[in-house]
Formats: structure tokens, sequence, C-alpha cells
């Protein structure tokens, strides 16, 4: 399992039009990428500027299927979404560890 997290920072003002672009933009995503177990936006509630889309994977194959070879590295963008953001998106994927007990 690959916990990917796409971190934007918004420009001022424009938070609630971002988040909700990005919603419906998403919300069609579990119907298209096989592997994709569950995915979620999250805004910070101290910062509303800084938003979070969080997406669990399966595999490394189901993420390639979605972002690409380099999907590493580059991070999966919309149309227009530079007009919304302050500065460029901030990609990092984790592992799960299993708890013992």
């Amino acid at each position: 399992m690959i916990v990917r997290v796409s971190e934007a920072h918004v420009r001022p003002g424009r938070e609630a039009e971002f988040v909700s672009v990005l919603c419906e933009l998403v919300a069609t995503f579990p119907a298209r990428y096989a592997g994709l177990l569950r995915h979620e936006v999250l805004v910070d509630l101290a910062d509303s500027s800084r938003v979070q889309y969080v997406s669990v994977w399966s595999d490394a194959e189901a993420l390639v299927a979605y972002a690409g070879e380099s999907w590493r590295t580059d991070p999966v963008t919309f149309p227009d979404e530079e007009t919304y953001l302050a500065g460029p998106l901030v990609l990092r994927h984790f592992g799960s560890v299993a708890i013992p007990g």
C-alpha cells in the first residue's frame, strides 16, 4: 500500500474555489483508477490555504496508471491549477508499517 500526499498552498481568497474544483475533479477517480483504495481532500484547520489531496493506492503499478512512470516525482495537476497556487505542489509518498498487537 502506498499513501500519496499532494499538498497545495493556495493563493489568498481562492481557497474555497480551489477546494470545490479539486473535489469535483477527484470525485471520478475511484471509478477511473483501479487500485485507488481511498482518497480524501484535507484542509488545514489552522491555515485554510494549505490543502492536501491524500490517496491510498494498492501498489506502484496502480500509481503508474494514475500518474505515469514518474509518479514518485511528478505531481498530477488539473488545467489552470497554477492560477490557484501560491507555489508548486509538494508531493510525498508513504508506505505503511504494521503495528504489532
